[in-house]
């Protein structure tokens, strides 16, 4: 084999494999930097609290990036490989770099885009939010660019320093070989080692037992649920959840224990002494967007000075009954509505994005409406948007109000809907056009990002910490109004007011800044006739329980499956269920459980310790025992009945 070497200024390294395996480790490092600016951009939310942790997450991680770039650069490893001679020449090489950025400049793109999404979801982003968002106009996220301009430059520094590293990297040798066969043979037998090393980069190991792995597999690396994000990497969750929205066919116990531990099938409502309290009365329902727990002042007491930014909810509650222990079961905005009213959370996938979607499902507007309730949902976005018109009449409303009923784009706020204020105005006069009793819903929008208001609000309403807080007092205002309208009509002391959260977002405040903080939200049921008023402080809700509880108000007995309970069933086991990037978490008593199906992640006294950082999993037996049956029964009957069709109780 004769080899002639031609020698460039500045060139590191002449051979074709040797170009390859810096291009490559130029692509770790690329990834290994946006885990960096993960952390610094979260850290407050992800709770590392020495070296030994960082380093394990940062170690960890690279068995995931290895994977993720062995997929996405799967056919720039071939190009490398192929045993042609022209693999060094100018031509080839120039029709490897298209290649090789068309493969990774999207995949720092979606790394970077997941930096700042992740104060907003709690987790990794899945090829589902393209469907979740699918309806939106694309242009709406455009101006993540300039709005979080921070990450945009850095993001243009690293494909700037990028490119000029791979410049570098350009391979200099052109071998000639005499024999073909010799050729060829050195080329097959270095293209089969190279191929080997990529299955087990693209499985996760070497071993022949080794499964694939999965999100699962980050629990290995991490002391809590929400680290995980930190461990995984974008690109590796949307290739391995591409196809993966089937639900695990849990099964831990038999039939007839998991029965005993939880038992999703109500024959009729709950008895309690609030049995049939509001029967006949309507119903509206407000699902407030991002409404965690933490902008309520009224629900903070215990911090001094804290005032909050919802004078308006505030002096309701003084008025109503509501829970102070309330948890949203998902990060998204889809997964509210099937929760809230019909009692199916998200254990995994969203229900609206998973193949299950078109089971047969019971809801409480659905039960309401052949009870002789008229139903309508309200949202103020554009018809269509996250499906939630699909969604509203698969739960039972007969009609739909949104941007396009409305009917005046003035006051569309240009990416999200109408203006909560002029929307709620409109869906107050809506209901008055309503046969009573009623069951209607509104789904607000203004408290979504980018944080906007209106012109003539502008320099009304106070900026907080952070950017959503002068939106949160807007749509306090907002409801305010509303309920100022509502007060003049006719239906107004018939009707029972629920407001609640579609999900929280991380704040400000330390105390909500751990998987349990970023679950909690509101739950408050207001009644103008003052029949129903208190506050419960101790109780344990969920977005699951609220189907149960209305049944059990409006004293409708049909039969359902209910993956929660009545609130207010005081005989009841209260617990909360939330999904924190692909692990489970269950909040029931003074604990904190998180499981990801397989394996125990951690156990908090989260009483004894709000910041969640002492796992009591090995020293507290007694609670793991009362805990993780519970969820494992909870996840089996969920996953069995989802998979087999079993939503609805059979006549």
């Amino acid at each position: 084999m004769n080899i002639n070497t031609e020698k460039g200024k500045g060139r590191i390294w002449g051979s074709i494999y040797g170009a390859l395996a810096l291009r490559l480790g130029l692509v770790f490092a690329v990834y290994t930097l946006c885990r960096l600016i993960f952390y610094f951009y979260n850290k407050d939310l992800l709770g590392i609290d020495s070296w030994a942790s960082f380093n394990q997450i940062m170690l960890g991680g690279l068995r995931f990036d290895a994977s993720a770039i062995a997929y996405t650069n799967l056919l720039v490893i071939v190009l490398h490989l192929l045993p042609l001679r022209m693999r060094s020449s100018a031509s080839y090489q120039r029709f490897t770099d298209w290649i090789y950025w068309l493969s990774n400049i999207p995949m720092l793109i979606l790394n970077l885009g997941d930096v700042v999404y992740y104060r907003f979801s709690g987790r990794r982003t899945s090829l589902s939010v393209f469907e979740e968002f699918g309806n939106e106009n694309p242009f709406n996220f455009v101006h993540f660019l300039w709005s979080y301009w921070g990450i945009t430059l850095i993001g243009i520094v690293i494909v700037l320093i990028w490119v000029w590293l791979y410049r570098r990297t350009r391979p200099t040798q052109t071998v000639l070989v005499r024999s073909p066969w010799l050729y060829y043979a050195g080329s097959v037998a270095l293209a089969a080692g190279s191929i080997a090393l990529l299955i087990g980069a693209m499985r996760g190991g070497f071993l022949a037992a080794t499964r694939p792995i999965s999100p699962a597999n980050a629990s290995a690396y991490v002391d809590r649920a929400e680290q995980r994000a930190m461990v995984l990497n974008t690109p590796f969750m949307m290739i391995r959840l591409a196809d993966k929205f089937v639900l695990p066919d849990y099964r831990f116990m038999d039939e007839q224990r998991a029965r005993a531990l939880f038992d999703p099938v109500r024959l009729r409502s709950d008895s309690t002494q609030y049995t049939g309290l509001m029967k006949g009365r309507n119903v509206v329902l407000i699902i407030w967007e991002s409404m965690a727990r933490e902008w309520v002042g009224a629900l903070n007491r215990d911090i001094e000075g804290y005032e909050g930014y919802t004078p308006f909810i505030d002096s309701l509650l003084q008025h109503s009954y509501y829970f102070e222990c309330g948890y949203a079961g998902g990060g998204k905005s889809i997964d509210a509505m099937p929760n809230l009213m019909a009692s199916i959370p998200k254990p995994q996938s969203s229900f609206v994005l998973s193949p299950y979607s078109g089971n047969r499902i019971s809801s409480v507007v659905e039960i309401a409406r052949q009870a002789g309730y008229q139903t309508a949902f309200f949202h103020n976005a554009p018809n269509g948007s996250m499906g939630f018109d699909a969604m509203a009449r698969q739960l039972g409303f007969e009609q739909y109000y949104g941007k396009t009923e409305f009917g005046d784009d003035s006051q569309y706020d240009g990416k999200w809907g109408i203006w909560d204020e002029p929307f709620l105005q409109f869906v107050c006069e809506k209901i008055g056009t309503l046969r009573e009793p009623f069951f209607a819903g509104e789904f607000t929008t203004t408290s979504h990002e980018p944080y906007q208001l209106p012109a003539q609000y502008e320099d009304v309403f106070a900026h907080g910490p952070i950017p959503i807080h002068r939106c949160v007092r807007y749509t306090d205002y907002a409801l305010k109004r509303f309920f100022e309208r509502a007060k003049q009509m006719p239906w107004y002391k018939n009707t029972l007011f629920v407001i609640t959260a579609d999900h929280a977002v991380p704040g400000h405040l330390e105390e909500y800044k751990n998987s349990r903080g970023l679950f909690r939200i509101p739950m408050i049921f207001f009644d103008p006739s003052g029949q129903l008023v208190g506050r419960d402080s101790t109780t344990i809700v969920q977005q699951a329980d609220l189907m149960p509880t209305l049944l059990d108000l409006l004293g409708l007995d049909a039969p359902v499956v209910a993956f929660g309970h009545n609130m207010l069933d005081s005989n009841a086991d209260h617990w909360a269920m939330s999904t924190l990037d692909g692990a489970y978490q269950m909040v029931r008593g003074d604990y904190l459980l998180q499981f990801d199906g397989e394996r125990v992640i951690a156990l908090y006294n989260y009483k004894q310790d709000p910041h969640l950082q002492t796992d009591l999993q090995h020293s507290d037996s007694e609670a793991l025992g009362e805990l993780l049956p519970l969820m494992q029964s909870y996840l089996q009957q969920f996953s069995q009945r989802m998979r087999e069709d079993k939503l609805q109780v059979k006549p």
